[in-house]
């Protein structure tokens, strides 16, 4: 598939992909980094994605926002270069890209469980990629995933191809003198449309369906006292910038789309349960370390989410294989509502405590018990009947929206208009 592109187009898509996954390395050595080519169409937008992410970055490992910020000012001047001159290429596919061609990546976390859903229902023809990148660095959650797969090939009757990714352990190489968390991370998105795009020239496809969720562009302060996202590049912010970049790099033959980016947590849930309850058997949110017969680790805030947000929109948590109550005070510091101790960005925003109020409140509706739903209704019940209406707005809403295309974004509003309307 990557033949598909020509040599021309090989070196241009291989010199972004080298400099969005490399940049951010000049905050952990200090070599200086040469790249062997001229400075890539995508480098200034790579460059906004790394500073954006430097708020959160300076939050997890304790460090002072404005001292990165500096670091990635000087080393522009003094630790990166570009061998040869300024050249800004653009890839051209061979053939005229269909609008109704399509890439999924599948993770089969419910975002693109339930984009799997909505694209079969919108008829487009959808390719499904799943990128192998955990097998190395947790060979647990690859056990489970690939099980997974394998059922889901079965019953569904579809073709999957397998997209190897390792870039990201050049990240935990002894060879780098500073430790500091989550710079592989950064720009994401930007290098895995990136990987992608040989697969998009080769099936002729205008987009690629990614998992953006409404609740990515939420933003909290950090200890420094900077606005900071959990995943920047997976903000509508970002989307709408980053199109604009691949837009440019590809003459506007291709486009990434999110179609859950006008919807929150819980909005997803519903309709996953609700419309799709088929692709439930598949869901897996978790990142298991421990080999057992469970695809949740039952200790982590995704497992909280899942069982939560299962039992608030009236759903069986045992259809997505969650056999745990969730709801036991022993799982008190797993949902950010209760437990102060949030050390991932995810748990950050506000949003997401407020997320959690309307779902325990949603739960203690549906006749929910244990020991979590009564320190709720002790502590938290007034509050969220008094701010009912507005949390109902908040997180079954229909939000704006930037990447999705005109073409068939009526259809999917009505499809989120009919799940949502009894909920607001």
């Amino acid at each position: 598939m990557f033949s598909s592109l020509g040599a021309k187009n090989k070196k241009i898509l291989a010199d972004n992909f080298i400099y969005s996954r490399t940049r951010q390395l000049t905050f952990l050595t200090d070599i200086s980094l040469v790249y062997n080519f001229s400075k890539p169409l995508m480098a200034n937008f790579a460059d906004y994605g790394i500073v954006k992410d430097l708020g959160k970055i300076a939050d997890i490992n304790n460090l002072k926002t404005k001292d990165l910020l500096t670091d990635f000012k000087a080393s522009k001047k003094t630790r990166l270069s570009f061998i040869l001159a300024k050249n800004k290429p653009y890839l051209v596919p061979k053939y005229k890209t269909k609008a109704k061609q399509i890439i999924l990546a599948l993770s089969f976390g419910k975002d693109s469980l339930l984009s799997y859903g909505l694209v079969r229902e919108l008829g487009l023809n959808c390719q499904i990629v799943f990128v192998k990148e955990m097998e190395n660095l947790n060979s647990v959650e690859a056990k489970f995933k690939k099980q997974i797969i394998k059922k889901f090939i079965k019953n569904e009757k579809v073709q999957i191809d397998y997209l190897y990714d390792n870039a990201d352990e050049i990240f935990l190489s002894k060879k780098l003198i500073k430790k500091i968390h989550e710079f592989d991370n950064t720009n994401g998105m930007l290098a895995f449309i990136l990987e992608l795009l040989p697969l998009a020239y080769y099936y002729s496809a205008k987009y690629v369906i990614l998992g953006n969720e409404a609740n990515f562009t939420d933003a909290f302060i950090n200890h420094n006292g900077y606005k900071s996202y959990p995943s920047f590049d997976q903000s509508i912010i970002y989307a709408k910038k980053h199109n604009q970049y691949l837009q440019r790099l590809t003459k506007n033959n291709l486009q990434s789309v999110s179609l859950v980016e006008p919807i929150y947590n819980l909005a997803e849930m519903h309709i996953l349960y609700h419309r799709y309850p088929n692709l439930l058997k598949y869901l897996m949110s978790c990142s298991p370390k421990k080999t057992n017969s469970e695809k949740w680790c039952y200790e982590c805030p995704m497992c909280a989410k899942a069982f939560l947000y299962s039992k608030a929109i009236g759903g069986d948590p045992k259809k997505i294989s969650f056999n745990r109550n969730f709801f036991a005070k022993q799982y008190i510091e797993f949902f950010p509502l209760f437990s102060a101790k949030n050390t991932r960005a995810y748990e950050k925003p506000k949003a997401v405590r407020d997320e959690q109020l309307l779902a325990f409140f949603l739960a203690y509706r549906n006749g929910c018990s244990g020991d979590l739903i009564d320190l709720f209704a002790k502590k938290y019940l007034k509050e969220a009947i008094k701010r009912e209406k507005i949390l109902r707005g908040k997180f079954f809403g229909i939000h704006p929206s930037t990447t999705i295309p005109k073409q068939f974004k009526n259809k999917l509003f009505n499809i989120y208009q009919q799940e949502l309307k009894g909920l607001l």
